[in-house]
């Protein structure tokens, strides 16, 4: 007996299928162990100490509920007298990581050895099965370097942070960050150019008046000095157009110029391709949402790996798409295929993103959002394996009566479908397909038409570039060399999660707390070396740079020691750089706990207290040891937001009257109340609240129909755990019977408690 390991539960699925009795496929469920965090004895510690010609040696905890995970796989291959485990994860440097870690701790019940698949069918899986071999140590190192990386920088820069009141900084996150913020900045500084335009139909041909020539004096240029013939600053001009086509019937077409030209297809998907096109097909699909359809399609068996920058594909899957070519559109639609561009990426070692039964159109047994995403990736592939699309094209030139300039139209139409067939039932926009069946050669007359919208005469301004959408910033990410596919989603889910941007009807806007943190912490990590070249930890060159030392570390090019070693040097650098900087003036955080210890005080006190200084021209330093010296003074006033509090539950709390409450602090006006006495008092009033029976609330209501539903079980049998018999009796706050209720389906379910951080088992998705 054997068993098959993998990471998800929908893919174990799918391969005990094609396996049967003989193996036992499992699933890791994601990371089963990483670096420490939670109530781990270093789960603070930002780096580990190593010799120049080795890497860090941390322990390796446990991630949540993981334990569990390997408990049971460490059962079941004991009990089933498992010879051998094979190690299936995702074939990326993650994937890698997660077969060592399970290596280590499964290697003792029987031998481990690693096997890799794109494709979640039948004959790859017997494949790989075959050519089983060790786990790749290169691998393995890439993502250990990784994991530093970014905990060092993730740990030291966002403690950092904290001064200003930032929730974090990363590796990865904070360069994403700037691209929002300078676009955003490009936006505040763009100066618009107005402008005059007039167009018509004419028998369904738009037309627009062509004004000047490129050569003219007073031809108009937007704001980079780009020329644009139907747009100009005549206003009297504009005028004699519009007037002109309103008051006549016809145009009257001055020359025609036939042309022809080609479309081609685009090469298969690659990760970064597929979230951009289905965001900008469908708006509503942000990467995340892609991201998770598509794993569930290839969990399923329907598509390839989908964490990929090939463009590369299989010959057996080419040679099916062009059998199912031939015999659907015929011999003349099959063409020499599209490839791309090859990136030199450890990640184009697989293929492109492609249906992995290319003769299947339409699986059974998937949801609306799978499908959509399916013909999608079935399209693509197919279109690449076939020919140019075909167009005819008419360039028309014409007149109308009392306007001294020309109007320009083209009527198109397609002679040839070639690729747009595969098209063809996932688009909403068909293209004409045939000559006009009216005159459009040389004296040919048009009726105009008359609408609200022809002639329109327009009088406008250029806008300013384009804010990001999520899947665009993609583009950008993947241009830039920061992230990989594996991380797309999951950094810009970051950053939204963080509040640096917000997302505002699908265009990403950085909020203060985001500008705050690209425009001035983010630089203070810049340094200047011997040869005055400036380095800037945050920028996409240096980010990029590291990316494609990791990718080196995975094709054996690179030493990882060496790489981590550079890396820290550079960074220990940069990291005192930037808390120099910090040090010549009080921090955000500093400025506000003085004017907390100061609130109350006289000027002339505070004036003491500061030696007659500015409280900003004070260093970093000095505002400490004013600090320091003010609280020795005493506990601080209490501060807006406590005293609002505690109005606020005193209200909650019925029969009890404020005065009442802050005897019990031993004050009789509540404006002289420290921070101490708000503390101790906000804790006794909360205790006080919750010893009062209320109703559940209504998310404590729904947590616990979510868990019902999760057991398949009923209110009555889980509302006999606490005694009560409808959802109705439960009683509210934090020692109610609906708290307690909801620990006990935790335990029996799984899932985050209250108060404590999320960590979550997927690749990628740890910093």
């Amino acid at each position: 007996m054997k068993m098959l390991i993998v990471e998800s539960k929908a893919k174990a699925k799918t391969i005990q299928k094609y396996l049967g009795k003989t193996y036992l496929v499992r699933a890791s469920n994601g990371h089963v162990q990483d670096l420490p965090t939670g109530k781990h004895k270093d789960a603070r510690k930002a780096m580990w100490a190593s010799k120049e010609d080795s890497l860090p040696q941390p322990p390796w905890d446990f991630t949540e509920r993981a334990k569990k995970t390997v408990d049971m796989l460490q059962n079941d291959a004991s009990k089933a007298n498992v010879d051998e485990i094979l190690l299936a994860t995702d074939p990326d440097r993650e994937g890698e990581f997660i077969a060592w870690r399970l290596s280590e701790l499964l290697g003792d019940i029987a031998p481990c050895r690693r096997i890799i698949f794109h494709e979640i069918t039948k004959p790859a899986i017997d494949e790989a099965i075959a050519a089983a071999s060790e786990i790749d140590v290169n691998l393995v190192d890439a993502a250990k370097v990784r994991r530093f990386m970014d905990r060092l920088v993730g740990y030291r820069t966002s403690k950092f942070a904290r001064s200003w009141r930032l929730k974090s900084m990363g590796r990865v996150q904070t360069p994403t960050l700037g691209f929002v913020v300078d676009k955003e900045l490009e936006r505040e500084a763009f100066v618009p150019t107005p402008y005059f335009a007039v167009k018509a139909d004419a028998q369904g041909i738009n037309f627009n008046a062509r004004f000047h020539e490129s050569d003219d004096e007073d031809a108009w240029r937007d704001q980079d000095g780009k020329f644009d013939s139907s747009r100009t600053n005549d206003e009297a001009l504009a005028k004699s157009a519009y007037d002109s086509l309103v008051s006549e019937d016809n145009l009257e077409i001055s020359n025609n110029k036939s042309s022809t030209y080609t479309r081609r297809a685009q090469p298969p998907f690659t990760t970064d391709a597929l979230l951009q096109s289905a965001g900008s097909r469908w708006g509503s699909w942000t990467p995340k949402r892609t991201m998770r359809v598509a794993s569930e399609l290839y969990n399923a068996g329907h598509i390839t790996y989908i964490r990929t920058d090939s463009t590369r594909t299989s010959g057996a899957a080419r040679t099916t798409i062009k059998e199912l070519i031939e015999k659907r559109w015929g011999s003349d639609h099959i063409g020499s295929g599209v490839l791309g561009k090859q990136d030199d990426s450890s990640q184009d070692a697989h293929e492109a993103i492609r249906p992995t039964r290319p003769d299947v159109l339409a699986p059974e047994g998937i949801g609306n959002d799978g499908l959509q995403l399916y013909q999608l990736i079935w399209a693509r592939f197919t279109a690449s394996q076939m020919n140019n699309s075909e167009y005819q094209r008419r360039s028309l030139v014409a007149e109308v009566k009392g306007f001294s300039k020309t109007l320009t139209g083209t009527y198109s139409w397609r002679t040839h479908p070639g690729w747009e067939a595969a098209f063809e039932n996932i688009t909403t926009s068909h293209p004409k397909t045939s000559e006009p069946d009216f005159n459009i050669e040389k004296g040919a007359s048009l009726k105009i038409d008359k609408n609200e919208d022809s002639p329109s005469y327009i009088e406008d301004e250029t806008k300013p570039p384009r804010r990001y959408r999520q899947h665009s910033l993609v583009t950008v990410m993947k241009d830039q060399g920061i992230g990989r596919p594996s991380t797309y989603a999951t950094t810009i889910a970051k950053l939204l999660e963080r509040k640096y941007v917000t997302d505002e009807s699908g265009s990403l806007v950085p909020t203060e707390q985001g500008r705050l943190c690209w425009l001035e912490v983010a630089p203070m990590y810049t340094s200047q070396d011997d040869e005055s070249e400036v380095s800037f930890l945050f920028s996409a060159e240096f980010t990029a740079g590291m990316e494609e030392r990791l990718d080196a570390i995975e094709v054996g090019k690179r030493g990882a020691p060496s790489v981590w070693n550079g890396f820290t040097s550079h960074f220990r650098a940069l990291h005192a750089a930037a808390q120099d900087i910090r040090r010549s003036k009080p921090t955000p955080n500093q400025m506000k706990k003085f004017q907390q210890l100061t609130i109350k005080m006289a000027l002339s006190e505070i004036a003491e207290h500061l030696s007659n200084r500015d409280a900003e021209s004070l260093t970093g330093s000095e505002m400490s040891d004013v600090i320091k010296a003010l609280l020795e003074l005493g506990s601080p006033p209490a501060t807006e937001k406590q005293a609002k509090f505690v109005i606020s539950l005193v209200d909650d709390i019925e029969g009890l009257e404020l005065d009442e409450a802050l005897a019990t602090v031993k004050l009789e006006d509540i404006d002289e109340m420290t921070m101490e006495q708000a503390s101790e008092l906000i804790n006794t009033l909360i205790e006080k609240r919750d010893e009062i029976p209320r109703p559940a609330s209504d998310k404590q209501l729904k947590l616990i129909k979510q868990k019902i539903e999760q057991l398949e079980s009923t209110e009555e049998d889980v509302c006999k755990l606490v005694g009560a018999t409808t959802l109705s009796e439960l009683t509210g706050g934090r020692k109610g019977t609906a708290s307690t209720l909801i620990t006990e389906l935790i335990n029996k379910t799984g899932g985050p408690r209250r108060g404590r951080g999320r960590k979550r088992g997927g690749k990628g998705k740890k910093k």
